[in-house]
């Protein structure tokens, strides 16, 4: 007798494989391959042949690189799953096969919630009814999927360019998505209640699995950690000073919103607003509020389910299937669709180059999987093998599993080339042994002395050939080469000035643009500041949360005058937050170190995430942002005192 479960896993999957079967075309149909010769066939019989019988006549497109599955999201329905039509590209001496696979966005609203509520479901029930359960469930389902029906309002610009099939005038429209989301919501509320003690030791998989929904800008991932944080409004909960500093700056920030600027969001989508007007910023005010006190709320209620042991093995699994996946979908070009469309990634897997490949000039080329950012996936393998090592190092043993997760990060790491998270990890590394195992025989003063002496000689060196001169001013010098002629940024003026006036500011920022030139940044950071044109206002209190709009305006992301996003965590938060709300965050942060000093892991991690965060935009992605503040929240838990146990 099959079970009930079984059966509806069994069914579940067969609605997933159903629609790439949908076909206009008998099996006795004489269907063409595909070569340059014969696309005319494709040219004329859009939207007849399935995915799977496209696959059945081109058994080479499964493996061979030179084919490209790309999902079509402004099909017709009935064209769902169905060749959309097939394009020719010659690059270099290849010629190369972009088939384009009807999808459609309202299908995929309901195809890929029901895929990703399945993929939660297979996480362990709780033990015993959850305690998750709110009086406020319905009241807060309903409010969200008001509020995911007015994100399409605030973002029109996005939607009417992806969501071409619905008329956006009508209010018929707005009724069908708010019904889509208040179904797949209830769905995933009901799920995430009966799992809830188990998913905070699951949180190393949301980087295999970001949710994002195909012609959307928005997550699923997201709808958990808003339920909680509605919830948690209704409750009264939450911190009243918090509250009312975001109110005041909430304020600002919607009388600042009088312009119409549109950004393309690219890889971060799903995290990022795509408009900068009134409605959009007060769409993503309230997202990152709510989201806030969603994410604490988790945590609150289930840090007593936090389990180490199952927390490390995940790790070691999410780093193995991330790698692995990665890998499959560079190599397998059906693959690589089937990962984009079903784990909702914000931009295609890798599949022209290999992990080991380099360049003409013999320099290793970064590798980022199904990952949208090799440096950002480089931090996570990083960090898997510090957990790892302390894990290892405390309990004194180490297992198969343990093995798995060093084994995958360190090659991951290595693939990503993020040489900053090696030399990070490394002297992480011998400094955590050091706390634990040599502090008595070696006096921190002298380990202090002895770190300085190291990197006296390490930039000793690297000014051998480069003057301090030279490397404190490559930004301002950069920033000079890619300013507009009829704009000169308000912030670029700022930082000449501070260098004329040899002033405290001036000296601060020589600091940071040698540290950017060591990283290679000095190109990035210095076409970001010469794009960068706030009020002093706008400077000190920033412009919105995820909000770049008013940076981009209408130009082109990819043009080589764009505006470039600044690939540094801590510049986007100038741009969103200001100078201001920034330095309280790192003021209180660092009173929080301070206060921790003697748990090692929460300190060292942190380091490790800080100087990560200086050089990359990690925290521009949902699954980052809410995996480091769940991570920060756990490591911090000192009463727990989770290594020691």
């Amino acid at each position: 007798m099959i079970s009930r479960k079984v059966f509806l896993y069994v069914f579940v999957i067969f609605l997933i494989l159903l629609p790439w079967f949908n076909t206009d075309i008998q099996n006795n149909y004489s269907i063409s391959e595909v070569s340059q010769e014969n696309i005319s066939f494709y040219e004329i019989n859009p939207c007849k042949i399935s995915l799977v019988q496209f696959i059945g006549n081109n058994i080479e497109s499964i493996y061979q690189n030179h084919y490209y599955f790309r999902p079509n999201d402004k099909s017709p329905i009935q064209c769902f799953g169905r060749i959309a039509g097939v394009t020719v590209m010659q690059k270099e001496l290849e010629t190369q096969f972009i088939i384009s696979v009807g999808t459609n966005s309202l299908i995929n609203l309901f195809f890929q919630g029901l895929f990703w509520v399945f993929i939660f479901s297979l996480v362990p029930k709780n033990i015993k009814q959850s305690s998750s359960k709110s009086k406020f469930k319905y009241l807060s389902i309903l409010l969200l999927s008001y509020f995911f029906a007015y994100s399409i309002y605030a973002e029109l610009r996005f939607y009417e360019s992806n969501l071409y099939e619905f008329n956006f005038n009508n209010l018929r429209s707005y009724f069908l998505i708010f019904l889509c989301y208040f179904l797949i919501s209830k769905n995933l509320i009901d799920i995430y209640e009966d799992r809830s003690e188990n998913l905070i030791n699951f949180i190393p998989f949301i980087y295999l699995f970001t949710f994002i929904f195909s012609g959307f800008n928005f997550s699923l991932l997201a709808i958990i950690f808003l339920y909680l944080g509605l919830v948690s409004h209704f409750n009264g909960e939450g911190n009243s000073k918090f509250n009312l500093i975001y109110v005041f700056l909430s304020i600002w920030w919607l009388i600042n919103s009088n312009g119409s600027f549109y950004f393309t969001v690219g890889k971060l989508r799903g995290f990022t607003s795509s408009v900068y007007e009134f409605n959009a910023n007060l769409f993503w005010i309230i997202f990152v509020y709510i989201l806030l006190k969603g994410i604490y709320k988790f945590y609150i209620e289930h840090k007593q389910h936090f389990n180490l042991n199952s927390f490390v093995n995940n790790l070691s699994l999410s780093a193995f299937t991330v790698l692995f996946f990665g890998i499959v979908s560079a190599n397998i070009p059906l693959f690589n669709f089937f990962s984009y469309y079903f784990f909702g990634l914000q931009r295609y897997g890798v599949s022209s180059n290999t992990p080991f490949a380099f360049d003409e000039f013999g320099v290793k080329i970064s590798w980022r999987g199904i990952f949208p950012s090799s440096e950002t996936i480089g931090e996570f393998y990083g960090l898997v093998i510090l957990i790892l090592l302390f894990w290892i190092i405390k309990k004194q043993k180490i297992r198969p599993i343990d093995y798995i997760g060093i084994f995958s990060s360190s090659l991951g790491l290595y693939f990503s080339d993020n040489r900053t998270v090696i030399v990070l990890v490394f002297f992480i590394s011998i400094t955590y042994i050091y706390l634990l195992f040599f502090k008595e025989l070696i006096k921190f003063k002298y380990l202090l002395l002895l770190v300085f002496v190291v990197f006296l000689g390490f930039f000793m060196f690297l000014f051998s050939n480069t003057s301090y001169e030279f490397a404190s001013s490559s930004i301002i010098a950069q920033s000079s080469v890619f300013q507009y002629d009829s704009i000169f940024s308000s912030y670029l003026r700022l930082l000449n000035n501070g260098q004329e006036e040899v002033s405290l500011f001036g000296n601060i920022f020589g600091l940071f643009s040698t540290l950017g030139f060591f990283l290679n940044r000095s190109e990035m950071w210095g076409l970001f500041f010469a794009r960068y044109n706030p009020t002093y206002t706008e400077l000190l209190i920033g412009s919105g949360p995820l909000n770049f709009g008013q940076l981009y305006g209408e130009i082109v992301i990819n043009d080589p005058e764009s505006f470039l996003l600044p690939h540094s965590s801590l510049l986007s938060l100038v741009v969103f937050i200001g100078f201001i709300p920034l330095t309280i965050l790192l003021v209180l942060l660092t009173i929080n170190l301070i206060k921790n000093k003697r748990n090692y892991e929460f300190v060292l991690i942190s380091v490790y995430v800080f100087i990560n965060l200086i050089k990359n935009d990690s925290l521009n992605y949902l699954v980052v942002f809410v995996f480091y503040s769940l991570l920060f929240l756990i490591l911090k838990n000192k009463s727990k005192s989770i290594f020691f146990r």
